[in-house]
């Protein structure tokens, strides 16, 4: 057969194989067309998914950036929670609570202690646990108060009926009494009635005319109350924080009505008659080596066109060891201690506040360590979380105070140099150095705001918290400048504070006077009465000589007359 011709016929079975292929391929055509529709749905499903991919990946990526934010703010809200809790526990202490500070730490484990060893114990109650208030059982009590030396009467107590009631007999009277004591207070108040005679002259020398006896001694001219009644009336209102409209109302007891004008321009006069006085002090504060300071807030109500206006003032003390100065002012800024403190060298003890971070080079600033504790106590008490943190930061300072009060000790009796001042002082040293180290290891571990605030703030402040170890003298703490600061609070707040400038500085120049002389020993009772006798001597106008009237320049003698009572406690 030629090449390229197909024969006439083909056989069955190859037509038969032939149509079978034909179907075949038809069946495979179909599917493959089936498979080409399937892969192209499933490849706009994939892009689908690919598009669904993408938009989850992007909501994961804003939900990641998402939760950390809300870590961040759930971090943020509970340092927040953290600082209320310590504040709110602070403010419950502050209201409700007791106000020392002392033995806290050591009072809580004793009730921990306490409560373990009655665990056990279903009778028991919680407040049996609680320590009682007041002197406490077996205790040994202080005794007696001493008293001082005063006037005293007699007065002998005898029987009304001194024989039997029954057949009359009388009885035996025995040697010596059954003696007691009881204090009393008498004070009157009296009028002094003035009868000045006259005399006219008979003679033609100067003319006729009427002489009269010389005036009475008045504080300043024109004034109806005394001298007594003066000092009687500063002593309560600037020592003892009594306003001037209960004095008032108490003399109206006694029969002496007093109008409130004429206090209020009596006591202008006598802040003009001793501003020598408070100036003197300042001075000589001013040049002293060590002082403790502090601030508290004061009111003056002036009047501003016709409306009665209350701004906020600041009263500062700057307390050296014989002068204390209390300083009015508006600002609570730097300016402050600067002016006060500008031309003077030595160590200003103070309370970290950033007005005494800026004092001129010659003055070094001492930081108060209660401050420092006070900053872990709130910790103890407002956070529970990082109460064992923070008491065994407590018992560290415990520890220092401890070692400071028995170095202290020993100075006053006399063992400055001796081998337990020395072992003591090596002790206070090592300790401050495990205090140092102790403060740098915590740094990098500790993890909340609170704990890394308060670590730096001890770090920070290191120098001057330090300072006493090369000034044996300094103290610790600052409690001397916050206890004379307190007639100020307690006048506040029966006061409200001053109505006009004026009587804010009387304030101030009377808180000075009377303070500085209860520093030194003197009775400011009585030494102010003198002054105002000598201010009588030319009514109105203060004396020409003032150094009488100063601590450092009086005389023994008159140190010894106007000495305080032996069992009055000075301030601060």
């Amino acid at each position: 057969m030629a090449k390229g011709i197909l024969p006439n016929k083909i056989d069955p079975a190859v037509s038969a194989l032939i149509k079978s292929l034909e179907k075949r391929l038809s069946y495979m055509e179909s599917r493959w067309m089936r498979s080409e529709q399937r892969i192209e749905s499933l490849l706009k499903k994939i892009d689908v998914l690919e598009t669904e991919c993408r938009r989850l990946q992007s909501r994961v990526r804003e939900l990641n950036s998402e939760n950390k934010d809300l870590k961040k703010q759930l971090k943020k809200a509970q340092s927040s929670l953290d600082s209320a809790n310590k504040q709110l526990a602070y403010f419950r202490k502050d209201k409700f609570g007791q106000k020392s500070e002392k033995n806290i730490v050591e009072d809580d484990e004793n009730l921990a202690q306490a409560a373990e060893r009655d665990a056990d114990d279903e009778d028991r109650t919680t407040d049996e646990v609680k320590r009682n208030r007041g002197q406490q059982p077996g205790s040994k009590g202080h005794g007696r108060s001493q008293q001082a030396q005063f006037a005293s009467e007699e007065i002998v107590l005898d029987l009304k009926n001194s024989f039997c009631p029954d057949c009359s007999k009388p009885y035996t009277c025995l040697p010596g009494t059954d003696d007691s004591t009881i204090s009393e207070l008498e004070s009157h108040l009296y009028q002094l009635k003035y009868f000045r005679k006259r005399y006219a002259t008979n003679c033609k020398c100067g003319g006729r005319k009427i002489i009269t006896a010389p005036a009475p001694p008045r504080l300043y001219p024109r004034t109806n109350i005394g001298n007594n009644l003066w000092v009687h009336l500063c002593v309560w209102k600037f020592l003892h924080g009594v306003p001037t409209n209960r004095m008032l109302k108490d003399l109206s007891l006694r029969g002496l009505n007093i109008s409130a004008g004429t206090i209020t321009g009596g006591f202008s006069k006598i802040n003009e008659m001793i501003t020598g006085l408070y100036q003197a002090i300042e001075n000589h504060c001013r040049g002293e080596s060590f002082w403790n300071a502090d601030e508290t807030g004061w009111r003056v109500f002036s009047e501003n066109d016709g409306k009665r206006n209350r701004k906020k003032w600041w009263v500062w003390v700057i307390a050296g060891y014989e002068a204390i100065a209390y300083i009015l002012s508006q600002s609570r800024g730097s300016a402050v201690p600067n002016e006060f403190l500008a031309g003077s060298s030595g160590t200003l003890m103070s309370d970290r506040f950033s007005s005494y971070k800026s004092l001129p080079e010659a003055i070094q600033n001492a930081w108060c360590w209660v401050h420092v504790r006070r900053d872990f106590l709130r910790v103890y008490e407002g956070m529970p979380k990082h109460k064992a943190w923070a008491k065994d930061w407590l018992l560290d300072f415990s520890k220092l105070f401890s070692l400071h009060h028995a170095l202290n000790k020993l100075s006053k009796t006399g063992a400055g140099l001796s081998r337990a001042w020395a072992a003591t002082s090596s002790e206070i040293s090592s300790h401050m150095e495990y205090i140092k180290s102790k403060c740098k290891e915590q740094m990098n571990k500790v993890s909340s705001p609170e704990q890394k605030t308060i670590l730096k703030s001890l770090k920070t402040h290191w120098d001057g918290l330090s300072l006493f170890l090369a000034h044996r003298e300094i103290p610790l703490e600052n409690n001397r400048a916050e206890r004379l600061l307190r007639p100020c609070v307690i006048s506040r707040k029966n006061s409200y504070g001053s109505g006009v400038e004026w009587a804010g500085q009387m304030n101030i120049k009377l808180f000075s006077l009377f303070q500085t002389w209860l520093t030194n020993g003197l009775d400011p009772q009585a030494l102010l009465l003198d002054y105002f006798n000598e201010c009588s001597l030319t009514p109105g106008i203060p004396p020409p000589s003032i150094e009488k009237f100063l601590p450092w320049s009086m005389s023994p003698e008159r140190k010894s007359e106007f000495a305080l009572p032996d069992n009055y406690t000075r301030p601060a």
